[in-house]
């Protein structure tokens, strides 16, 4: 494993956050998936905040890696500026157990 920090792993970061900043040119529901996004990333926060202060247990795990796969499902789809389907989102967020904000088309 390497334990070196990779600068072109940053640099892909970066150019990442710049594309998602881009706000002005985003649609209402787009806005809408960047909220839930970040409600995902809070939320895995308190739960990896429980497992270090805790004990953490598979269930616990496998509920931040449900998290991690939907909040990476969403960013990635918000960064390459695809559309998602409003049922496929509401879907998503079903099985992983999360909230759709009330005001999400669908």
């Amino acid at each position: 494993m390497n334990t070196i920090p990779d600068g072109n792993a940053e640099q892909k970061f970066q150019e990442l956050l710049t594309k998602l900043l881009k706000i002005p040119d985003w649609t209402e529901k787009q806005q809408l998936e960047l909220e839930m996004a970040r409600d995902i990333s809070v939320e895995m926060l308190r739960v990896a905040e429980s497992m270090r202060d805790g004990p953490s247990d598979l269930e616990t795990c496998l509920i931040l890696l449900k998290y991690a796969k939907v909040l990476d499902f969403v960013m990635s789809a918000l960064a390459a500026r695809r559309d998602i389907k409003p049922q496929t989102l509401r879907v998503i967020f079903k099985l992983a157990g999360l909230k759709v904000d009330e005001a999400y088309p669908g």
